[in-house]
């Protein structure tokens, strides 16, 4: 069980759509990238990770703002 004493639930809308924003431009960039022929295959696999990490995080908050498009079974990977 989780201990949500520790929680704060101090977070304003505008900062969780900020970080929606900004996780997402970050994800885009990692993206880009990827896709760059001049990317050696070692920075690609990181940026692999650091995509795939904030396409995690994406799924979630939009998932927690209520994004009709985002199940709970995407957010855990579980839908293909």
């Amino acid at each position: 069980m989780i201990d949500d004493s520790k929680f704060t639930y101090d977070k304003q809308w505008k900062q969780i759509l900020q970080m929606l924003e900004w996780a997402t431009i970050e994800r885009n960039i990692h993206k880009k990238a990827i896709n760059d022929p001049n990317t050696s295959m070692r920075d690609k696999a990181q940026h692999m990770r650091d995509y795939k990490g904030l396409q995690g995080v994406t799924y979630a908050l939009r998932w927690v703002l209520g994004d009709p498009t985002m199940s709970g079974e995407q957010v855990l990977g579980r839908e293909k």
